[in-house]
């Protein structure tokens, strides 16, 4: 019998279960609705489960589902990843779908860039009512043309002799705005990190929740951003590898900007954000 640990995505929250809990067990009275989480397969206690985290945020083991939760214990999956992984679900704000990045095929991947997944990642979103799904990115592949001789495709020289990456575009991290658009990170610029301790750079991007109207924000994420959340003043907060204030390389902080990319600013102090790079890193 394969166990599993479960993963239950608020913000970046991990939570390990051991084998005593039953995935019968109802939640608390108090806790009436549904709970959406991401479940990666887990080999015993002497096999390491992968998982993303901020040094390698790409990496995530195949067969990690999108479950949902009911209150009397029972779960239902709602997308089943098979060889590939489902990552950072969000809720909309009415509750009817569901958004979330998913890895198509985490098997195939580049050993000689980092393991990366030439597949990549896209968003996607899911009707809680219909269980229809619907895509929102699809590779695009932007790169600074001015500069790079890049390819026009990401996976191989078009034409030859060109520079390509070698594996996917990564768009990750989806999530809400009350403007009814959605703000997630990206790849698509193949940007490298100006530090060692994370890989793929990621910057923020903004679309329409139907994956219309792409939009670039974030010009300033020159090492990488994670994980965008709206605030209740219309920030959105983010955790970034900038290196401002920040005395050792393996940091990232807390920053915030206006979804139309303004007034880019840190959100906490220095102290701050060594216990939350700490808290990420356990």
């Amino acid at each position: 019998m394969v166990r599993h640990c479960w993963a239950l995505c608020v913000f970046l929250t991990v939570c390990l279960l051991g084998d005593s809990v039953s995935a019968q067990t109802p939640l608390p009275p108090e806790i009436t609705y549904d709970i959406v989480y991401v479940r990666a397969p887990r080999y015993g206690d002497d096999v390491i489960t992968k998982m993303p985290e901020i040094k390698d945020p790409i990496s995530v083991e195949a067969g990690t589902d999108l479950i949902l939760l009911h209150p009397d214990g029972t779960e239902e999956i709602l997308v089943q990843a098979g060889n590939g992984a489902v990552m950072d679900p969000s809720v909309s704000f009415d509750g009817k779908w569901v958004f979330f990045s998913k890895v198509d095929d985490v098997t195939n991947y580049n050993f000689q860039r980092r393991d990366a997944p030439r597949s990549g990642a896209d968003i996607f979103k899911i009707n809680l009512e219909t269980r229809d799904i619907v895509q929102l990115t699809f590779q695009e592949w932007t790169p600074n043309t001015g500069i790079g001789n890049w390819s026009t495709d990401h996976l191989t020289a078009n034409p030859s002799g060109t520079n390509y990456l070698g594996y996917g575009i990564f768009n990750l991290g989806p999530s809400p705005l009350p403007n009814g658009k959605l703000i997630f990170t990206s790849s698509r610029n193949g940007f490298l990190p100006n530090k060692s301790y994370t890989f793929p750079n990621l910057q923020l991007f903004i679309m329409d929740q139907d994956g219309s109207n792409m939009e670039f924000i974030g010009h300033l994420n020159l090492s990488s951003a994670l994980h965008p959340t709206v605030l209740m003043d219309g920030r959105v907060m983010f955790s970034s590898y900038e290196a401002q204030g920040l005395r050792d390389q393996r940091l990232w902080g807390l920053w915030s900007i206006y979804p139309d990319g303004r007034n880019w600013a840190p959100l906490m102090g220095i102290s701050a954000k060594l216990n939350f790079c700490y808290f990420l890193t356990e």
